[in-house]
């Protein structure tokens, strides 16, 4: 698998030594099965509710997986559309989960993904699909034209 680079100022991925709010959390491209990885092991922190993550920082997480997996696919950044999520179990502070995200459907420049979030224990505990929209390129951003 392929390590990904940081957005600078990304709150999911960007490094936190450049930004201290940033999760800071790495993510991998696998090519064989053309999806994106995020591991990650939530602190108390991230909670809404006293030991439970927040739905929106999990709604993050899968949105730079799609994002990324976007990006693989079209060769250039996509902005988010929209976005659904569902959740289906707490997501605990203290326990390993796996963020997948791929692209399911590419017309023109309409990317439409999903994505799944997976505890240690085995068990979905979210999901999520979206419609990114693939931007027109512009020389010097990212050395993608």
């Amino acid at each position: 698998m392929e390590k990904l680079p940081r957005s600078k100022g990304c709150f999911v991925c960007g490094s936190p030594e450049e930004n201290s709010r940033s999760l800071g959390v790495d993510i991998f491209w696998d090519g064989e099965n053309e999806r994106t990885v995020i591991k990650f092991l939530p602190d108390s922190t991230w909670c809404g509710y006293e030991g439970i993550v927040h739905g929106g920082i999990i709604a993050s997480i899968f949105d730079d997986a799609m994002a990324w997996a976007a990006r693989q696919a079209a060769g250039g950044w996509a902005v988010t559309g929209e976005m659904s999520v569902r959740y289906l179990r707490p997501v605990k502070a203290g326990m390993e989960y796996t963020a997948e995200g791929r692209v399911s459907k590419q017309s023109g420049r309409r990317l439409t993904t999903e994505a799944a979030l997976t505890g240690e224990d085995g068990k979905r505990a979210a999901e999520a699909t979206a419609l990114f929209i693939k931007m027109p390129a512009r020389k010097g951003r990212d050395g993608v034209e």
